[in-house]
Parts: C-alpha cells; structure tokens; sequence
C-alpha cells in the first residue's frame, strides 16, 4: 500500500474541550486520521496530563503522545469574553468534544444548544463517567473507579480485587467515542444532520468486557449452565531465561527450554505464542521493527522520541505534528475563526487568552 491517499477525515474540523484521556486520545486518533483538531485548555498549565508522569525539557510522555497533530488555543472559559471567544471556534466546527462532569458545560453556556444555536450541524459529544443520571452522575472519577464498579478489578483478582496497570477503561471509552464521532459523521455526509452523543465510561467498559468476562451473567434462567473463565484457560509460562504465552493452558512448565527453543518447537505444532517482554525491550523485538509500528521523529522541544504510528494504515501519508505547546496555537486560530488582531489583542491584556 502506497502512502500516496488523502487522509480519512481530511477536512473534518474538532473543538476539543476535553481533558486527561477519554476525550483527547479519542480527538487524538481523529486527529492522526486527518482531522483537524482544536485544543482548548485552561489558562493555569492547560490538561492535567502535561504535568502528569515521565516527562523531558517540559514535555511529558503521556501529553505528547495522546495530543499530537492538534492545536492548543488557551482561553477563560468562565469569563464571558472567553465563552463568546469559544463560540466563535465552534461555529467554524463539525464536531464538539467535552468531558466535564455533567452540568458543568451547561453552567459555562457551552451545552448543546448554545453549540447548536451558532452551528445547527454540530456533533456534539459528552464523555462522563457514570452519565448524565443516577446516584453517582456526580462523583469525580478516574479510570480506576470504573475499573472498580464495573467488575474488571474483580475479574483480575477474584476476592482480592486487582486493578489493571493501564488505564483501559479511558482507552477504550476513547475508541468507542472515535467509532460514534465517525459514525455521526458519516450520518450527516448521509443528509441526516447533526446530533448530541453521550457516553459513558460505565457503559463503555460494560460494553467491552461483557463477551468474555460476563459470559456466565448474561443467561438469566435459572437452567442456563456456568462455565469456566475463559481466562483460567491461558497464562504466562516460565522458561529457563525468561517468559512466554503458549495457548496450550494455564500453568505450562517451559523451565527446561529457553524461550526461542520453547518457541520454535510450538511453532512446529502451530500453537500461539509470544515472548513475555519486558517494556524495554518491545522497542527491538523483531516484529515491531518489522512492522514498523513504533516512529522515531524529532520534537522541537523535547527532542528526538519515538510514539506508536496509528495503528489503522489506511494508504495516507504518515502524520505526526509534534504535540502543542499551552497556547500556541491561541492567536492563529482565533483569527481564523474571524477574530481580529485588535480583539485577540485584547483578549490577551484582559487575561482572558493566552
């Protein structure tokens, strides 16, 4: 496949005002899909995330690789000149993004139908954690609370409860609002106009483990017969110098071999397999280079790293515009959406942009 193919979502146009990960790893996929995307952030150090874990020259990991191929506009949303310089992006926008807790975008003016009253067509997207009703629609969560409530910690542990060491449930509410935000699109391409999306990552993570992890809660008469977990039919396996995954069954001594000879005789008989590999060293295993899947590239500030390529190779050229830095993009943009010089100008003396 040549990389000679317009981009997937070229000319599609985000407003982004969401935070951490359900939201920006969503608009971010998007975002290496061709979208352009528009980052608004708070004035005082912008998402949490650019503070958030291993981090060089001011630039942390996790910020860099989730928000590339954006734009950063840094604006006071609760001040009103701030609120109508928002309006203005959003009437130049397909698509809306937010993931406050809910109420909070309707006490800032910035509900779906203030977004409709400047632009009928909108997409617009709510990400919570529990959604918009029930005993727990107000509670402040983070992926682990979800990883709670929704059995997947149980799932891991038994009667010891054991969290995931990845933030899965953001993940996966981010992939989900991806595949809705493309589906709304094609929907309007269609003639069917523009609509408000809600999604929660309650409901995201039920979605996604329900197959597997609740396959005997899903019958509910009394007749149907349970069934092992399918989780308890594989594992790792040791073997004289490190790890590896058979899918042979659980609890497999490979001590004796060595995991390239483990391999080699369980390719003979077609069984899947894998080294177990450390986090250092998936950057040099043979089928990652083969593949290409992880790109070295050049940030201007942080230097030289290297981020996963979108996974989906649709034909289009490779994009990885370093991610912004805080407000970067605050002036370029706001004239874009029509602002003049002399309002952004003064949108900046006032605090109100940066």
């Amino acid at each position: 496949m040549t990389d000679t193919l317009p981009p997937l979502l070229e000319g599609v146009r985000i407003l982004d005002l969401s935070a951490v990960i359900s939201g920006p790893l969503a608009t971010g996929l998007m975002a290496d899909q061709g979208a352009e995307v528009w980052k608004v952030e708070s004035l005082a150090g912008g998402d949490m995330t650019r503070a958030l874990g291993a981090q060089h020259r001011g630039l942390t990991a996790m910020f860099a690789t989730v928000n590339r191929n954006k734009k950063s506009i840094a604006l006071d949303l609760k001040d009103p000149r701030g609120r109508d310089a928002l309006l203005a992006l959003a009437a130049q926008c397909d698509v809306f993004v937010e993931n406050f807790r809910p109420g909070a975008a309707a006490r800032l003016g910035l509900d779906y139908e203030a977004i409709k009253a400047v632009r009928p067509e909108v997409i617009y997207l709510s990400i919570s954690g529990f959604g918009p009703e029930g005993p727990y629609t107000k509670r402040r969560v983070y992926d682990p609370v979800i990883q709670a409530v929704s059995g997947l910690a149980e799932a891991q542990g038994g009667a010891e409860p054991s969290l995931m060491r990845t933030l899965v449930c953001d993940k996966v509410t981010a992939l989900t609002a991806a595949q809705a935000l493309s589906a709304a699109l094609f929907a309007r391409a269609q003639g069917k106009g523009g609509r408000r999306l809600s999604l929660s990552m309650l409901d995201a993570a039920l979605y996604f483990n329900w197959s597997d992890l609740f396959w005997n809660h899903t019958f509910l008469s009394p007749e149907a017969e349970a069934h092992p977990e399918l989780a308890d039919t594989f594992g790792i396996s040791r073997t004289a110098d490190g790890h590896l995954c058979a899918i042979v069954g659980a609890g497999v001594d490979f001590s004796d071999f060595t995991t390239e000879g483990a391999m080699a005789a369980l390719d003979e008989y077609d069984i899947p397999c894998a080294p177990a590999l450390p986090r250092a060293a998936v950057p040099d295993d043979p089928q990652v280079q083969a593949s290409e899947s992880l790109v070295p590239h050049e940030h201007p500030v942080a230097g030289p790293m290297r981020q996963p390529r979108p996974p989906v190779r649709d034909g289009s050229p490779l994009r990885l515009a370093p991610a912004p830095l805080l407000g970067a993009d605050t002036e370029a943009v706001l004239a874009e959406a029509g602002l003049s010089a002399e309002a952004i100008a003064a949108l900046r003396a006032a605090g109100v942009a940066r």
